[in-house]
């Protein structure tokens, strides 16, 4: 049986391990409100820039007289996916739950579906790029230790990138695996197709007024296209920052839950063994006066 003196170590190793814990989680919260004050924000944009993207294109579907650039065609005459371009989004550190692993495995799966097709590879975040070299992955670009202020940048050199690579026939489609943020205690992995996207005919209809498009429909597609690849690409990157952020201070929470609990058990024990010592002593002093 242990002392009270290693127990009484024990204890106060806990304690220190659960200050660490607490400390984490309230710093995981502080980035946690950032993040999701940010995604709060620009989900009514991303929204609407697609809807706007989406009538311009049933614009040229109902038969607009402008021949579509050659971005364009990107959403409205998607060529057959021969070669993709992938862009895996994770985190720089751990301590964040299941949040890697789950992301790591819907990557997994993708690639094991997609993975001939595969023909450039972007990583954000070690742990990304740390799976990309465990499984042999040649990686075209490496975004490691990105803060929140600096994802916009990430995401407009992958944009720029990719639609470059459109253009020139490099790749015929761009996918993103990432976290998807629900809520502070609801986060999962999900895979979207950046470009090209298939929009509804039903878009057009909800609006009553024909909008006039100044200069010509494909003007106006051609600078629309590049915001909205580069905004989808940013929401996917700050969803995963959200994400990261939420599923470590839940993490933190309860790893300081379970430390106090074996700070309880440790705290009984110790008494236990110390209302043994002076039993023991107790006995030893009767049976002294008794002989």
């Amino acid at each position: 049986m242990a002392s009270i003196q290693d127990i009484r170590r024990r204890i106060r190793s806990v304690k220190n391990t659960q200050q660490v814990t607490k400390a984490m989680k309230m710093i995981s919260a502080v980035k946690l409100r950032k993040s999701q004050d940010r995604l709060v924000a620009m989900r009514p944009y991303a929204t609407k820039l697609h809807e706007v993207v989406g009538r311009v294109v049933v614009r040229f579907e109902a038969g607009v007289s402008v021949p579509p650039s050659i971005l364009a065609q990107a959403f409205l005459s998607p060529r057959e996916e021969q070669k993709i371009r992938v862009v895996v989004v994770a985190s720089d550190k751990g301590l964040c739950g299941g949040f890697n692993a789950n992301l790591l495995k819907a990557a997994d799966a993708f690639f094991l579906d997609k993975g001939s097709l595969v023909a450039h590879l972007d990583v954000v975040g070690k742990r990304a790029s740390d799976w990309a070299r465990k499984q042999k992955r040649k990686t075209g670009a490496e975004f490691l230790q990105v803060a929140l202020p600096g994802l916009l940048k990430v995401a407009q050199e992958i944009a720029e990138g990719a639609t470059g690579q459109y253009a020139r026939g490099e790749i015929d489609a761009l996918y993103m695996v990432h976290n998807y943020f629900h809520s502070a205690i609801n986060q999962g992995p999900r895979v979207i197709k950046v470009f090209p996207m298939a929009f509804e005919a039903k878009l057009e209809a909800k609006s009553e007024v024909s909008h006039l498009l100044e200069p010509d429909p494909n003007g106006v597609l051609e600078s629309l296209l590049p915001r909205f690849v580069e905004t989808e690409i940013f929401r996917s990157l700050v969803e995963s920052s959200a994400s990261e952020h939420a599923a470590r201070m839940s993490s933190m929470d309860k790893a300081s839950s379970n430390a106090q609990e074996m700070i309880d058990k440790l705290t009984l024990n110790m008494n236990k063994v110390r209302q043994a010592a002076i039993t023991n002593q107790i006995i030893e002093i009767v049976s002294g006066a008794a002989s």
